[in-house]
């Protein structure tokens, strides 16, 4: 069993799924740069018409997934599995099975566990994950005070800016993301640097805890018709055993912390504690957006509900953190989500109109 053997079914299940046109390196046709806003002040400020066309744009043209793009996540999960898998040897878990986590366009927040007979287990990353994630962490980031004043966005460039990330998530096909916003710089980048890669990491780590814990032997396979690429297998280990891996990727996690100082680990812990969650609240507010809009979602049910899942993981992390404050930044993160979310609805309500009217 070989981490290339489980690298060479994950090419394969990109090109049997037409995400791509090509996969191996060589010349291709260059594609023109994507539109961006270059200060924060641009940021919603084009005529309301121009924001909701393109909202609109988007649910009837999602666009093709990018070969650069692709491979740019998928370096990213090349770097964090390693360092996923090492963190569970560490905190005294060994997988004794390959793993590899590829990106791929699944359709849900969750990673899905594909066992490969003879080489191991490929975790599928939704490619829209890390774009939701690190726009969702840019907007909040610019938004609250907290981070550092004055705000770089105010209430109505954070509310279209947020519809539009999860606009492009909900409609994109996992090829989609937002427009891109501004670069951030000290503090704030900082911050959402590290809280993406937690996040990222928090994701392999349940699919890593499944494979620990020996969830896949007695797994059920799962086949959903429904992603954006069409039907595509998983497992499904029953909820109880959802929850026992978020409790050990939990775990594995707050063991990088064991060796930081008490200044360090009041800087550290609650950030880690914030990201692990904010995976969990995001899938609350996409779930809750995506059944107002009659979209299906892959897999539903194969995992608790988000809000089960919340309160399981906070119950868990709440008898292990270390620093008074670690699941003070969660709090803040789930309650400036919730504020945002009719902002968010009435954007999405002005775009079907939009969108109805042609």
């Amino acid at each position: 069993m070989t981490v290339e053997g489980l690298r060479t079914r994950h090419v394969e299940l990109l090109r049997d799924r037409r995400v791509v046109d090509h996969l191996d390196p060589g010349p291709r046709a260059a594609q023109p740069p994507p539109h961006r806003y270059h200060t924060w002040t641009q940021v919603a400020a084009e005529p309301v018409a121009t924001r909701l066309a393109r909202l609109v744009d988007v649910r009837a043209r999602p666009a093709a997934y990018r070969h650069d793009h692709l491979r740019d996540l998928q370096r990213t999960l090349d770097a964090v599995a390693p360092e996923v898998l090492h963190l569970a040897r560490v905190a005294g878990w060994a997988t004794g099975t390959p793993v590899l986590a590829g990106v791929f366009p699944t359709g849900t927040l969750d990673g899905l566990s594909v066992p490969v007979p003879g080489r191991g287990v490929l975790v599928l990353v939704n490619s829209g994950v890390p774009d939701l994630v690190a726009t969702v962490l840019k907007i909040m980031t610019g938004a609250l005070p907290n981070y550092g004043t004055p705000p770089l966005l105010d209430a109505e460039q954070a509310s279209y800016a947020l519809a539009e990330a999860v606009n492009a998530y909900l409609y994109g096909n996992g090829a989609v993301a937002a427009q891109p916003l501004p670069e951030l710089s000290g503090q704030r980048l900082a911050l959402v640097g590290l809280m993406l890669r937690r996040a990222t990491q928090f994701v392999i780590a349940h699919e890593v805890a499944h494979v620990i814990a020996g969830h896949l032997v007695t797994a059920r396979r799962w086949t959903d018709p429904d992603t954006p690429v069409g039907a595509l297998d998983a497992q499904s280990v029953g909820w109880p055993r959802e929850h026992e891996a978020d409790r050990i990727a939990a775990t594995i996690m707050l063991h990088t912390l064991d060796d930081l100082g008490p200044r360090e680990l009041d800087v550290h812990e609650p950030c880690l504690v914030g990201a692990l969650l904010l995976v969990l609240f995001l899938h609350e507010v996409v779930d809750r957006l995506a059944a107002e809009l009659g979209l299906v979602v892959p897999f539903a049910g194969s995992h608790p509900p988000p809000v089960r899942r919340i309160q399981t993981l906070v119950e868990h992390l709440a008898e292990r953190v270390r620093t008074p404050r670690a699941l003070d930044l969660a709090a803040d993160v789930a309650t400036w989500l919730e504020d945002q979310v009719a902002g968010v609805r009435d954007w999405f309500r002005l775009a079907e109109e939009v969108g109805a009217a042609h």
